[in-house]
């Protein structure tokens, strides 16, 4: 049998948080969607609608991942109390899928390290 072993990540480095009103994220992140589309979709985790942008693949990235740190460039982000699984984009009738990542120990975690930071 093979050997399975799950190493979670010792830290997340974030070079960039970003919040915006959640009107503006939404418009945001609908950029570029045609009418009746499906967009890009985003995460929710403890009342944070977000999305993550990753850092490009450098050697010196990869061996800091392969020593348990995960850079991300950037977090963008906006106040989204409740939970829905889908986001809804009126005037071009597009939708925004949400995934529910409040099970994700990570993730969970980077929020509320960034709900510290909120703006309200």
């Amino acid at each position: 049998m093979v050997k399975v072993t799950m190493r979670p990540w010792e830290e997340v480095i974030i070079h960039e948080s970003i919040q915006y009103v959640f009107d503006d994220f939404i418009k945001l992140c609908s950029m570029g969607v045609q009418p009746g589309g499906l967009a890009n979709p985003l995460h929710w985790a403890e009342g944070i609608v977000f999305r993550v942008m990753a850092m490009p693949q450098t050697d010196e990235v990869i061996k800091e991942q392969l020593a348990g740190k995960i850079h991300w460039s950037a977090i963008e982000w906006a106040i989204m109390p409740k939970y829905q699984q889908v986001i809804m984009i009126g005037d071009i009738n597009a939708k925004i899928p949400i995934v529910n990542a409040s099970s994700t120990a990570i993730l969970r975690d980077v929020i509320i390290s960034i709900k510290q930071t909120a703006r309200t």
